[in-house]
Order: structure tokens, then sequence, then C-alpha cells
């Protein structure tokens, strides 16, 4: 058994779990949860993207893989973000395996954007989350195929802002 192989085999295995361990790490500064409005209200419903996330609706934390968010109708403030993740593999000539080793390399971006709004009782939104040249573009819209704010909402780039 090769040692610095099997190294390069368990670093590359415990990469990714490294990162997704700090998504699930508590904090001090945790938001208070969001609570969806009553049942029987028509509230507006926003429809998260494969790549995206609704985090926060008003300050409060949303739960971590929902799909469908529910809101009393009216103004809100909607943090979202996007999420580019790609694996590329390197080849290193003369590395431990002779005659070539293969590093896993990931590389991941996301934007958060914060988008204020009037959000319409019985109306749907969807998050957006497009990449362009592997930088992501966070944003919400008012139709499926949509790529354009709905009307009146205004977005605040937080991280990963383009130049």
């Amino acid at each position: 058994m090769n040692v610095p192989a099997t190294f390069h085999a368990l670093a590359a295995a415990l990469l990714p779990l490294t990162l997704l361990s700090d998504c699930a790490a508590t904090s001090a500064n945790t938001l208070p949860k969001y609570q969806a409005p009553p049942t029987g209200i028509l509230a507006a419903v926003i429809n998260v993207g494969p790549h995206g996330h609704a985090w926060s609706i008003d300050g409060a934390e949303t739960p971590p893989f929902a799909k469908t968010l529910h809101l009393a109708p009216g103004e809100h403030r909607v943090g979202i973000n996007c999420l580019s993740f790609e694996i590329s593999i390197e080849v290193i000539p003369g590395g431990p395996l002779p005659p070539l080793t293969p590093v896993v390399i990931p590389k991941s971006t996301a934007q958060f954007v914060l988008v204020t709004g009037s959000f319409g009782a019985g109306k749907t939104y969807y998050t957006r989350c497009i990449v362009v040249n592997g930088q992501p573009r966070a944003t919400i819209a008012d139709s499926p195929d949509g790529s354009t704010l709905p009307e009146g909402f205004t977005s605040i780039c937080t991280r990963e802002c383009p130049h």
C-alpha cells in the first residue's frame, strides 16, 4: 500500500465533508427560525430552484432544504444565494504514483443577494441561479423562465458581487 497515494485519496474524500460540515455547524449568531403564515391564508409562494436557496425571510432563517416557502402577502426582504460548484481533476507528472498522479480540485463560488419587494397573495415567485463563466448570479422572478426581477422589486448583492 502506497502511503502518499492513500493520503491523497483520504484528503480528496475528506475535503467535501469538511465543507459540508461547516454549513451544518451551529453558531452563536444563529438567526431566528422563519414562521410561515397560518394555513388558510392565501399566501405568496417562493419556488426554490435546484442550485439556489432562499436562506432568510425578513431576517429569519428558512428550513435548510425547503423547495417551497410561503409568505404572508406584503413587503418582505428575502435572502437568496446561488452556488456554482465544479470539480476538476488535474494530473501531476512524476507525483507519488508513477508515472502520473490525479488530484481532485473542488472549486465553489456562491453569490448572496437580498431581494425586497411586495409579494402578492396567491402569486408564485421563482429563485433563479444562473452561472456565466463560472460566476453565479442569484435573482428572483415571477415566472419559471424569467430572468428579471418582478416590477417594484430591488436586489442588493451582499457577497461575491460582480465587479
